[in-house]
């Protein structure tokens, strides 16, 4: 019962953290300003504490993981495409001279600590979600 449960559950928050990732990306392509991504992830976030409480027999660890799977499943998009965005700005400014031949992207250790930063905020952010939730 608690892995059907918790298998219904995940499906549900993956596919929350989808739609999410869709109005995240969307933000960030549509939006010179960088606080309106707050909202986005509140609503994202709310969305997922509503699918938890529909669930009450599922314990505290796995609300949690859930809800950090489903927070993933939203940033996952955001991330690829802020670095589409950015290597297209960054060819952009190459051609245009501003910015020299040599530069390039972020080396795979800055790609690192930024998605461990990102894990690091959503588990706390699904801590919080996941006792909402309760």
């Amino acid at each position: 019962m608690l892995a059907e449960a918790l298998s219904s559950v995940l499906s549900r928050a993956l596919v929350v953290g989808a739609f999410g990732g869709v109005g995240l990306v969307l933000t960030a392509v549509n939006s010179r300003r960088g606080p309106l991504i707050y909202p986005v992830y509140a609503a994202l976030l709310a969305a997922l504490a509503v699918l938890l409480a529909r669930y009450p027999a599922v314990p505290y660890a796995g609300r949690f993981g859930v809800a950090l799977a489903g927070f993933a499943a939203a940033s996952a998009p955001l991330y690829l495409a802020t670095g589409v965005l950015a290597e297209r700005e960054r060819r952009r400014l190459r051609r245009e001279g501003r910015l020299p031949a040599a530069a390039g992207g972020v080396p795979l250790a800055g790609h690192v600590w930024r998605v461990g930063f990102l894990l690091a905020v959503g588990a706390v952010v699904s801590a919080g979600v996941a006792f909402v939730a309760a």
